[in-house]
């Protein structure tokens, strides 16, 4: 036997049907994640149209802003930390004490910087709470609440790396699951008792702690919880959180754009409840986030082959943006249907839809292309989006009415186009940065 026989046939073509079994087997893997995200995701929906029908305009206004600066903190929690995460982790996932280290490093850095987050954006919500008629003692109530979810989704955003990228969807839908019925359960059973915005928002917290006690036992079993922290990986990850620092707190900002606006120039809550009701029309695009998260990204993140890499760059997001279109095709001509599920009180938004959707769809596409980006560290230059974006909406602000829910999805949608253009820039870098095959 020659040396070369053996790499002769490790070049060796996959037969056919071995290509077809595995195609199927990730198709198949694809569709069961799929059809039970689906549901969970389904559960979800029904809790937050719950809420919709249930409370008056103004508790859901107050239950909207609340929720939205939860969701702020939380991401400015994670500035550079979920990079560094997924791309170390690519590497290191099948060691469980290396990964326990990557996963402890992240864990302390990320509760430092929620700490800032949560000095920084506290006084807007009680501000925002304040002008949108709530008493101080309920302020009060709610902001507990708020912080009470940030206890346990600050970890949750480090713990819920482990099983995806380790690929263990099935504990990923459990804990999902569980999260979902375990609210709407609690929900319905409050509607019959009291249910305003501070109950609902400390039921969310309680579902939080739920999912983290879940994750935390998964992850105790499978990584070393109590390896201490990286030196390297701790270095690393603030390299991340400094190149990122500034276009990531403007990415987050921007991102809850028309909560913001509408709550400080809308003439009345009632049009922070309607910008807060039509964005849980947009749910129906959380089904895709899941698979991208926790499929798709990391698959992403651990490919090393480049012509691979481009099929599923191409399939991904191909797939994203044609769903996109189906959806937008509906909101156009079927905007009854999309608005009974709302109830009366919303049922004259069909124009206002239109632009939600066409807005949804953008921030979509474009996060699906950072997610991807991100993945692989592609990122270099993304603090143009700061500038692009800032231009954008000043050229839009003299044509802008900021106290009508139609003016500011308008100026959410156009602001969207920057981030959209850069991100496929960002692509075409990193893969035209990726070594030629030997």
């Amino acid at each position: 036997m020659t040396s070369s026989e053996p790499a002769s046939r490790d070049l060796a073509p996959v037969p056919p049907a071995a290509t077809a079994a595995r195609a199927l087997h990730h198709a198949r893997r694809v569709g069961q994640f799929a059809s039970v995200q689906l549901g969970v995701q389904l559960i979800g929906f029904a809790s937050g149209i719950l809420l919709v029908r249930w409370l008056d305009q103004r508790e859901y206004a107050l239950f909207t802003i609340a929720n939205t600066m939860q969701g702020t903190i939380n991401v400015l929690a994670d500035i550079g930390i979920s990079i560094g995460l997924v791309s170390i982790g690519g590497r290191v996932w099948q060691d469980g004490h290396r990964f326990g280290e990557l996963v402890s490093t992240a864990l302390r850095l990320r509760r430092k910087l929620g700490a800032v987050a949560i000095l920084g954006i506290t006084p807007l919500l009680y501000l925002l709470l304040i002008k949108n008629g709530a008493s101080l003692l309920y302020t009060v109530v709610l902001i507990g609440a708020v912080l009470a979810g940030l206890f346990a989704q600050l970890s949750l955003g480090v713990l819920e790396v482990v099983p995806r990228l380790r690929s263990d969807i099935r504990q990923i839908q459990i804990i999902d699951l569980s999260g979902s019925v375990a609210r709407l359960a609690v929900l319905v059973a409050l509607a019959f008792i009291f249910l305003n915005a501070g109950a609902a928002a400390l039921v969310g917290a309680g579902t939080l702690f739920l999912q983290y006690l879940l994750l935390r036992r998964y992850a105790a079993g499978v990584i070393d919880l109590h390896a201490g922290e990286n030196a390297e990986d701790r270095k690393a990850m603030i390299g991340f959180v400094r190149k990122q620092a500034a276009s990531a707190i403007f990415f987050c900002l921007q991102g809850q754009i028309t909560i913001f606006l509408i709550s400080f120039f809308g003439r009345h809550a009632g049009s922070v409840a309607e910008v807060g009701a039509l964005g849980r029309l947009a749910m129906i695009f959380t089904v895709l986030g899941s698979l991208l998260t926790n499929i798709f990204a990391p698959a992403f993140a651990r490919c090393q082959e480049k012509r691979k890499l481009g099929w599923l760059y191409a399939g991904i997001v191909g797939g994203v943006a044609g769903f996109s279109l189906l959806v937008l095709s509906g909101a156009a001509f079927l905007p009854n249907e999309f608005l009974f599920v709302l109830g009366h009180r919303y049922s004259h938004l069909q124009h206002e839809l239109l632009f939600m959707v066409g807005g949804a769809i953008l921030n979509l596409v474009a996060s699906t292309l950072w997610t991807l980006n991100a993945s692989k560290a592609w990122i270099a230059g993304s603090w143009l989006y700061i500038p692009l974006t800032l231009g954008t909406q000043i050229a839009l602000i003299p044509f802008t009415d900021f106290s009508s829910v139609t003016g500011v999805l308008t100026f959410n949608l156009f602001s969207a186009i920057p981030s959209l253009l850069l991100n496929i820039g960002l692509s075409y870098h990193g893969f035209r940065s990726q070594e030629q095959p030997v």
